[in-house]
């Protein structure tokens, strides 16, 4: 029970330092281009809901801390609510009152606004790269990957009836040069149902074969399972090399590089969801976000990094430092994850303020307040359908992991 107790906070605490860190980076993003302006922030939130406590500093910026960490949010002097909906009873006013206007985000010109509202994402992106690089210098980067040349084909696989023999040599996936096996399985992951094109080299003469992955229920490597794509076919994971080192030097790169990676292949998946030709069962909401943080969590403090020394391994600080390395993992995976999300063109998002800015560049003024008022509602139902589906796979998964 006691186990059953600490598992339990432990997660909770990974969930909260995790999505608190990631939520608050991209609101001091806001914050700080509003600074450089000078826009007057009136409320700075960490979470959402009932405040818990809070302070008033010497620019008059509310700073609270309240009971929901999932999310958090700056207002401007102007702003109507957390998504920055413009006031306009109080806009009116101080437009009529000349109320030290030099202050209010919404009166501010088109270029500052959309800094302002665009540095939220970088903030995020930002991070991502300070804490990749960070890794890079503590476990160093992954080593070699192996050739992908084939050296397992599942028998009676999708891999198999299409085609695939042992020893063949991968060249191409759907155009795209393959330098590792890596690049197929993620590639892969995702694209369930997808026929995929792959050109090859078979005993020195190039081969084209086409194949559709399976949607097939595979280990997640944190205990559970989800759906992935599958061929069948793999590469032996003896060739693997050991983590390479980073120096200080190459760490501002790996971590660019890292980051570039992760911002391709989730905005790849976005756009093919939005396109219709992704499954949503790889979204995840809060719950599923809080049920990966105790996961890693836990596993990381069970099971540390191997050492040479058995009970080095089990100290401490070893299980510390490998909880540290787990939580600011899955920080920058969910700081690139949030700045896409933040991006997408839905009002509400920052991504729908800047596609309302684009507007009022060509048009030369912002678009009607009915039309504002009616895209923020949309905004709001396509997020809460959004949440809905994520929900409905974080209780799936559970279900899953607990059965």
């Amino acid at each position: 029970m006691f186990d059953l107790l600490g598992s339990g906070l432990l997660s909770i605490f990974a969930f909260v330092a995790v999505i608190s860190f990631v939520v608050v980076i991209h609101e001091l993003g806001h914050y700080w281009a509003g600074r450089l302006f000078g826009v007057h922030a009136e409320a700075f939130s960490i979470g959402m809901g009932p405040g818990l406590f809070g302070w008033t500093d010497k620019l008059g910026t509310r700073w609270r801390v309240a009971s929901l960490p999932l999310g958090g949010y700056v207002r401007f002097r102007g702003d109507e609510n957390a998504a920055s909906a413009p006031d306009r009873g109080e806009l009116e006013r101080l437009r009529r009152e000349h109320d030290t206007p030099d202050t209010v985000f919404h009166f501010k010109p088109l270029w500052q606004r959309a800094i302002i509202i665009a540095a939220g994402p970088m903030a995020n992106f930002a991070l991502a790269i300070v804490l990749f690089a960070a890794l890079g210098l503590a476990v160093g980067r992954a080593g070699e990957a192996p050739e992908p040349v084939l050296s397992a084909v599942v028998e009676g696989g999708p891999g198999e009836r299409a085609g695939f023999e042992i020893g063949d040599r991968l060249l191409t996936l759907d155009g795209q040069a393959i330098e590792s096996f890596a690049m197929v399985r993620q590639y892969v992951a995702t694209r369930a149902g997808t026929n995929m094109r792959f050109e090859l080299e078979r005993q020195g003469e190039p081969m084209t074969i086409e194949v559709t992955a399976e949607r097939t229920m595979r280990p997640d490597g944190l205990g559970g399972e989800r759906a992935f794509g599958f061929l069948g076919i793999g590469v032996s994971q003896d060739a693997i090399a050991a983590n390479e080192p980073v120096s200080l030097l190459e760490a501002p790169i790996y971590g660019v590089t890292q980051t570039a990676a992760i911002v391709t292949m989730t905005g790849d998946y976005l756009f093919r969801l939005v396109t219709g030709r992704a499954s949503t069962e790889l979204i995840n909401g809060p719950l599923g976000i809080a049920t990966t943080a105790g996961q890693m969590a836990n596993a990381s403090l069970a099971n540390p990094a191997a050492t040479q020394d058995e009970a080095n391994a089990r100290s401490p600080a070893v299980r510390l430092a490998a909880l540290a390395v787990s939580l600011l993992s899955l920080s920058a995976l969910l700081s690139v994850a949030l700045g896409l999300m933040n991006l997408l063109p839905i009002p509400v998002l920052d991504g729908g303020h800047l596609v309302y800015y684009a507007y009022e560049a060509v048009a030369g003024r912002p678009p009607s307040p009915a039309i504002q008022d009616a895209g923020f509602r949309v905004g709001l139902g396509l997020i809460l359908c959004m949440l809905v589906v994520a929900t409905w796979n974080d209780l799936s998964y559970l279900r899953g992991l607990f059965s």
